[in-house]
C-alpha cells in the first residue's frame, strides 16, 4: 500500500518535467519532491520516471500510472467540495484563462461591475493562447478560440470574432491606400508561427502576395498598437479596430473565416455557485 499523498508529487514532476518546476508548482523546494518522489517508486517497486537530458519522461510503469493518479487527484478535489461546501458559496477564487485580446478588451473593463455584485469572488485572469488543460485543474474556465472535445468538458458557443485589414491614417497618408494587386511597397504585420494563429497566417501568405512583412507577434494587443502606431496592415478583429482611434479598414477583399469564442468549464465544477455566476457574467459580456 502506498501513501496517497505522494501521488500529487508524482503528477506535478510528469506535469513539469523537472523537480524543480514540480517544486515551484507545489511551493517546496526541490529536494523535498525528489524525496517523495523516491519514496513512491520504492512503495511501488517501479520506477516511474527515466532522467533524460530533456527531463523526466515517463517509463511504462509511469504511463500506467498516470491515468489512475489524475483520477485520484479528480476523486480529492471533488470530495473537498463536497464535504467543504465551497460548491455553494459565492466566495473564493474563479481562474479563467482567456486569449489576451479577450482578456484586455473584453472581459477587464467590466470586472468592476462584477466586483461590486459579488465581492467575496476573485478573479484570477490568466492571458494566453496556449490550450490548459482543465482536467488537470490548470484553471477553472477557459475561453477558446478552438472548440474542446473531451467529454469531461461543459463547452458553450459564445460570440463569433470578424476579421479584417486595418491601418492607420497615418500609414495611409504616407504610403496610400492598398488596393487589390497592388500591394509592392506595402508593409504588413502577422502573427507569430504559432498554432493558434496558423489559419490566419495561411490566409495572409495567401493574400499579401508582394507585401513586406515587418514585424510577427504572438499579442494581438501589440500588433494593434503597432498598427496604430503606422507600422503597417494588420488583419485585426474588426469589433475592437472599429473602435479604435486612428486605424481605417483598407478595401482589400476578403477575410479570414470568423473565429468562434468558446466558453469551457470541467464538469466536476459547473455546478458549484461561484463558477455558475462567472460563467453567467462572461456569457453576458461575450454573446
Amino acid at each position: 500500500m502506498f501513501n496517497w499523498d505522494d501521488v500529487r508529487f508524482f503528477l506535478a514532476v510528469q506535469r513539469g518535467g523537472s523537480l524543480a518546476k514540480a517544486g515551484a508548482a507545489l511551493r517546496l523546494d526541490a529536494t523535498t519532491v525528489g524525496r517523495r518522489l523516491s519514496n513512491l517508486e520504492a512503495q511501488l517497486g517501479a520506477r516511474l520516471f527515466d532522467r533524460t537530458s530533456r527531463g523526466f519522461v515517463l517509463t511504462a510503469a509511469g504511463l500506467r500510472l498516470l491515468p489512475r493518479a489524475e483520477g485520484i487527484e479528480r476523486e480529492a478535489l471533488a470530495l473537498d467540495l463536497d464535504l467543504s461546501g465551497e460548491d455553494q458559496k459565492l466566495a473564493g477564487c474563479v481562474r479563467v484563462t482567456a486569449t489576451e485580446m479577450i482578456s484586455t478588451r473584453f472581459i477587464a473593463p467590466y470586472l468592476a461591475r462584477f466586483h461590486q455584485r459579488y465581492p467575496g469572488i476573485c478573479l484570477q485572469l490568466q492571458c494566453t493562447n496556449r490550450d490548459v488543460d482543465l482536467a488537470r485543474r490548470e484553471a477553472d474556465i477557459a475561453l477558446r478560440l478552438a472548440r474542446p472535445w473531451q467529454d469531461d468538458i461543459v463547452v458553450k458557443k459564445l460570440m463569433s470574432i470578424e476579421l479584417g485589414l486595418f491601418a492607420s491614417a497615418d500609414y495611409v497618408e504616407r504610403h496610400g491606400m492598398p488596393t487589390p494587386g497592388a500591394l509592392a511597397g506595402h508593409c504588413f504585420i502577422l502573427f507569430a508561427d504559432t498554432r493558434p494563429f496558423e489559419r490566419e497566417n495561411a490566409w495572409l501568405h495567401e493574400h499579401v502576395g508582394e507585401g513586406e512583412v515587418v514585424l510577427r507577434s504572438d499579442s494581438v494587443s501589440s500588433i494593434m498598437s503597432a498598427t496604430v502606431g503606422g507600422l503597417g496592415i494588420a488583419l485585426l478583429p474588426t469589433h475592437v479596430a472599429e473602435r479604435t482611434p486612428g486605424l481605417v479598414r483598407t478595401p482589400l477583399e476578403g477575410a479570414p473565416e470568423p473565429r468562434i469564442v468558446w466558453q469551457a468549464v470541467h464538469r466536476d465544477l459547473a455546478g458549484a455557485a461561484r463558477i455558475r455566476v462567472v460563467l453567467d457574467f462572461l456569457g453576458h459580456l461575450l454573446t
